[in-house]
């Protein structure tokens, strides 16, 4: 095993959290280096923030209005958006987590502007227009600046901890299949979502949930993993566009209608005038369409193949001019294809698809530290900001939280005089390797399906008792009995894509079974955690977080901690505290 050369700070994941605090700890004067699966700033989920056309970074109206746009809403403010959030995100959100966040933004959304990113307009009343790729190269030009080091087709497959403290990370090179121990002073996990458990995501297919699965191994703890948001109108078919989530953003700006196999409009007659209102121009239509559509399928008035119509011809021809218009990059590409075969009259499929995981890992709200000393993370791969619903852009959560982890971290680091560790690697090699040791057993692609299956049936949009049970029933099976036996047909460790599946299913199954015991637990159904079999959102007995403490997902409650805002003790069935939710947020 090769050994690299000792850094200050290592930063798991090239996305717009780990480069932002690529950016603080090497401000901070450390030696910082950045690991990532594939290509730098390449890679990823914020690449396909708004599918490249168009994604959000948030503000309030008054700092945006301050910024020079003058066409946000003046009156709004930092305190506003604080309430709105807790309120949005059903009462259960980590406040100090959100006060960073709503008092760090401006920060963060002036030096990037500063920077050299390229800001199109205003997009809704607390964000700005941008392109995911323009975050991204405005960041890793700023982090070559400060002369940030990169390895890239590397996965980081654990984290070293001794006695509770941090001491590197284990990695394997894709490409040569050699595995190496890159020390560092501190570590930042910022490797993004799990998006790959389900079959059906808006995610990249490098989203295995790595860093949630590997700080849990390393003795962290897991919040909020029962909370799974869905894209409601991401394409199903034709399969060449699959996962394609332009539909969503058509809509989202007004363009276009979501049918039933009948062709009627079933969301307007699902909800309250005011609860449609929402779910139609706001961030509210992730949980409101999305159970909608489900709903509309289990009723039988899904389309063959479980989805529901897009479709934008019910309108003169020049809608699609004024389409064009105000999002030019339609015209382009992939995107002409798909806006041609709606000219043409047809309607897309469409149906829910797992989009962002409110749940993570654990970490304090003033430092971005984890349980393990020296050990921090930031961005999605976090849990705790948004509670139960997230309706503001994770692209401003990636970027609050990568500074302030980098900050951190790199304050840490320079504070550790620590001497080199000389612990036994066995541990973390060994799992790693024993496929190899195997002439015949199960291919580590069909456990992938299998895992993705019981995901699909026990943690979609609507869950129950049953589906839950099942679920995390086959995770530990497979965790218990069937990963031990997964071989391999190709022998080389060299650039082996079964190697590459064996230690993204691991990883998947730490992080679908931490989510299924969440969901298993709360017996309530609160923004995106939708139980069939307990519709009430009972704030009387469930306004708690859900830690899950190990590996063997073991558990514990913990009490919101309260700052500016006081809980409810309403108890309601789920819409009508949507309702009430609603008065409040008007």
């Amino acid at each position: 095993m090769n050994c690299n050369t000792n850094y200050d700070v290592v930063i798991i994941g090239s996305g717009g959290a780990g480069l932002r605090a690529a950016i603080s700890a090497a401000s901070k004067n450390c030696k910082t280096i950045v690991i990532t699966r594939g290509k730098a700033n390449r890679s990823g989920a914020t690449l396909l923030a708004g599918a490249n056309i168009s994604a959000d970074i948030g503000c309030d109206g008054k700092s945006l209005y301050e910024m020079g746009f003058k066409d946000a809403n003046k009156h709004d403010s930092k305190q506003k958006w604080f309430e709105d959030l807790i309120l949005e995100g059903f009462y259960v959100n980590d406040q100090d987590l959100v006060e960073l966040f709503v008092e760090d933004a401006e920060k963060r959304v002036r030096e990037l502007i500063d920077w050299g990113m390229k800001v199109k307009g205003l997009e809704g009343d607390r964000g700005i227009s941008v392109e995911g790729s323009d975050i991204l190269d405005t960041l890793i030009k700023k982090a070559r600046e400060k002369g940030v080091e990169f390895i890239e087709d590397t996965i980081v497959t654990d984290i070293v901890v001794e006695n509770n403290e941090v001491y590197g990370v284990i990695s394997l090179d894709v490409l040569s299949g050699e595995i190496s121990f890159v020390s560092a002073k501190s570590v930042i996990i910022a490797a993004g979502g799990m998006h790959s458990i389900f079959p059906f995501t808006t995610g990249s297919t490098d989203l295995y949930g790595d860093g949630q699965a590997a700080a849990l191994r390393a003795g962290c703890e897991l919040i909020d993993m029962e909370y799974i948001s869905f894209c409601p109108v991401v394409i199903k078919h034709p399969e060449k566009y699959k996962g394609n989530l332009v539909p969503y953003i058509m809509h989202t700006i007004g363009y276009g209608d979501i049918l039933n196999k009948y062709g009627r409009d079933f969301i307007s007659t699902m909800y309250t005038k005011e609860v449609a209102n929402l779910a139609l121009n706001s961030e509210w239509n992730k949980l409101l369409i999305s159970y909608a559509i489900h709903t509309e399928i289990l009723k039988g008035k899904g389309t063959e193949e479980n989805g529901v119509y897009f479709a934008v011809n019910n309108f003169p021809r020049q809608v699609f001019d004024e389409m064009y218009r105000e999002l030019p990059a339609l015209k382009k590409g992939i995107y002409k294809e798909l806006t041609t075969y709606l000219e043409q009259g047809n309607g897309l499929v469409v149906a829910p698809a797992a989009h962002y995981f409110e749940g993570g890992i654990k970490v304090s709200g003033k430092t971005m530290e984890t349980k393990v000393k020296g050990l921090f993370a930031a961005g999605e791969c976090t849990g705790g900001l948004f509670g139960a619903n997230r309706v503001s852009a994770a692209t401003t959560e990636m970027l609050i939280e990568g500074a302030l982890a980098g900050e951190k971290a790199g304050e840490y680091a320079m504070q550790t005089d620590r001497k080199a560790y000389i612990g036994s690697f066995d541990k973390y090699i060994e799992p790693l390797m024993k496929p190899f040791n195997k002439t015949k057993g199960i291919s580590p692609i069909a456990l992938r399906k299998q895992l993705q299956e019981l995901a699909y049936e026990g943690l979609w949009v609507t869950r129950n008792e049953e589906g839950i049970e099942k679920c995390l029933a086959g995770v530990n099976e497979i965790m218990q009995y069937k990963l031990d036996e997964v071989s391999f047909i190709n022998s080389s460790k060299v650039y082996n894509k079964e190697w590459m599946e064996y230690i993204g299913l691991r990883n998947m199954c730490m992080c679908l079974g931490a989510s299924a015991k969440a969901a298993l637990l709360r017996k309530e159904s609160r923004g995106v955690h939708i139980r069939e079999d307990y519709i009430e959102t009972n704030n009387e007995k469930w306004l708690n977080k859900i830690i899950i403490e190990d590996t063997a997902f073991n558990h514990r409650f913990e009490a919101v901690n309260l700052t500016k805002v006081q809980l409810p003790d309403s108890k309601l069935d789920l819409k009508d505290f949507i309702v009430e939710l609603v008065g409040k947020l008007s």
